[in-house]
């Protein structure tokens, strides 16, 4: 095989430069629509082979959900810490039942599919449920009476909008769990519900997942080893997994000698949290251990996080250079 697929994480900047990119401004529908058209095309244009909406239009990527579905406030939101690394943030709480979600996740997919030409792959880029309910403060024990229930409650809110996409057309599904490796005790039965979303899906698609560490600010805030997520990576059956690799200080392959995923590996190659440009010779030294654990055709090259916070220029100069090196590299 000659050269590898690439793939972005998902979000994406706004082209306009922002004082907080933890909270961005709400957009209006005609903003969404515009951005969204915006960044399919910038995105295509790069060359690169399976594109997003590219995410800007979300406030971030839990309170867009929140914003957006009956039974959550933004009223007197405390201040919840996550982590070792000082990253805190404020959380909406739950009040009733989460309910009538209008999320226009759909919606925005058939936007960019239509904006995109036909040779590119529009994922639909999902927060998965456990984020979301990490980041809700729980304030009806009578109505969720533990974790499980409440972030049960979030996946079941997000499969409507999902079933619709797959009708308008979309045949794959990204989820982002990254709160995995902030608490770890919870991943196997987060993973669980997440497998519990998948199988309820109306028919197959290709499903990936994303699970890093974090990236608010461009700072990574959780560190569990993903050996110590192994079994939670075990049960949901995805044909895509997407991790870091570059930065990390161990080996993340060794995953891989305790676990036979089956599934192609989209492996982070790209720092997004730094403005340095890699050479094309650095990716290949990134993706050389790999491919003593996958061949070629089953590893597509992408970075290890998603560039929402990275200013457009770099944005631009880093994925030029992950698709020079995806189509050159062998």
């Amino acid at each position: 095989m000659s050269g590898f697929r690439n793939t972005v994480v998902g979000s994406y900047p706004r082209p306009e430069k922002l004082e907080d990119t933890m909270k961005r401004p709400v957009m209006n529908q005609e903003e969404v629509d515009n951005y969204i058209k915006w960044a399919a095309k910038d995105q295509a244009d790069l060359g690169l082979d399976t594109i997003t909406d590219g995410e800007g239009y979300r406030e971030n990527m839990y309170y867009f959900y929140q914003k957006r579905i009956d039974g959550i406030t933004f009223e007197d939101m405390p201040k919840v810490t996550f982590g070792t690394a000082g990253f805190g943030i404020e959380c909406p709480r739950v009040i009733g039942e989460l309910k009538n979600p209008r999320f226009g996740t759909a919606r925005n997919w058939k936007i960019a599919r239509d904006a995109a030409p036909g040779g590119v792959d529009v994922k639909l880029t999902v927060t998965g449920p456990h984020v979301l309910y990490r980041f809700s403060v729980n304030e009806r024990k009578d109505l969720y009476p533990d974790a499980q229930s409440l972030c049960r409650a979030w996946a079941n809110v997000l499969r409507e909008e999902i079933v619709e996409a797959i009708n308008l057309g979309c045949e794959h599904v990204q989820f982002d769990e990254p709160m995995w490796t902030e608490s770890p005790e919870e991943s196997l039965w987060a993973a669980e519900i997440l497998n519990e979303l998948i199988e309820s899906l109306p028919k197959k698609i290709r499903i990936g997942l994303h699970v890093c560490g974090g990236n608010p600010r461009r700072k990574r805030v959780y560190f569990t080893k993903y050996t110590d997520l192994v079994e939670a990576f075990k049960a949901v059956p995805v044909d895509e997994l997407m991790l870091e690799h570059c930065t990390l200080s161990y080996n993340m392959l060794e995953l891989f000698d305790i676990w036979d995923f089956k599934g192609d590996l989209a492996l982070g190659v790209i720092d997004q949290r730094s403005d340095e440009l890699e050479s094309v010779e650095e990716i290949r030294e990134r993706i050389r251990p790999a491919l003593d654990y996958f061949p070629a055709e089953r590893l597509i090259l992408t970075s290890e996080c998603g560039f929402g916070h990275v200013p457009i220029e770099i944005t631009h100069a880093k994925l030029k250079r992950l698709v020079e090196a995806s189509k050159t590299l062998s």
